[in-house]
């Protein structure tokens, strides 16, 4: 009987550790380049903003697509190409599906993986970094999102793989 308070004391002292919270204390898994500031894991709210930016887009929806968009975004694709607000990125989104068009390609893109990582400056809101792999390639982006809205995006891209 005893060692079985003993086993029991010791079980619910652990638990007790285990699920202290510690107040104050951010929870980090990176730095950023303004001192002191860390980065933590983000919203599933923000991941979502992208899916809706990713379905808009792969249908063509421009009315929806400007509508998860600030007016004063800014886009940076693969070949440093700068953009700057939501009509500007609809015209390349279109120059791009017609030139794929032309080459015969394939409007489809898989996205392999999506998470979201924030500054503790909440100010800059949050990063979403996806990978997409379509026929053209491989396509590294971050979509930094805040009050629910798209304020800039960066591409970054690299051959497909042979198998």
């Amino acid at each position: 009987m005893k060692k079985l308070l003993l086993l029991f004391i010791v079980s619910a002292s652990l638990i007790a550790c285990t699920n202290q919270k510690q107040e104050g204390v951010t929870v980090s898994n990176g730095f950023a380049e303004t001192k002191g500031e860390q980065v933590t894991m983000g919203s599933q709210e923000s991941v979502d903003i992208f899916l809706k930016i990713d379905k808009a887009w792969k249908e063509r929806d421009y009315d929806a697509f400007k509508s998860l968009v600030s007016k004063d975004a800014e886009f940076v694709n693969e070949k440093g190409e700068v953009f700057v607000g939501p009509q500007a990125f609809t015209d390349y989104i279109e120059k791009y599906y017609q030139e794929s068009l032309a080459k015969k390609q394939e409007w489809e893109w898989t996205i392999n993986y999506a998470f979201c990582i924030k500054p503790t400056n909440a100010d800059r809101g949050e990063f979403v970094n996806a990978r997409i792999t379509g026929t053209s390639g491989v396509f590294e982006e971050w979509y930094q999102i805040a009050d629910g809205k798209l304020i800039s995006w960066e591409q970054a891209k690299r051959a497909l793989t042979a198998e």
